[in-house]
């Protein structure tokens, strides 16, 4: 998910991890750049962004090598 407190912005998966900095409205797409860098998986799933940091992914990541 994306949380905006006060005019900045950051990427939080579910589990509570977020990304080491806030953004401002106008670095959307460095938000998003530097999240996935950080590890975060940004995937869309039936119409709604899910955004997974690199320990809640794993588990999917090795289920998908398995397969």
């Amino acid at each position: 998910m994306i949380e905006k407190h006060s005019g900045q912005q950051q990427i939080v998966c579910e589990c509570g991890e977020s990304q080491s900095r806030t953004y401002q409205t106008d670095e959307f797409d460095v938000m998003v750049s530097d999240a996935r860098r950080e590890g975060f998986v940004i995937v869309k799933v039936a119409g709604q962004w899910q955004h997974t940091c690199q320990d809640c992914a794993r588990p999917a990541r090795a289920q998908r090598r398995m397969l």
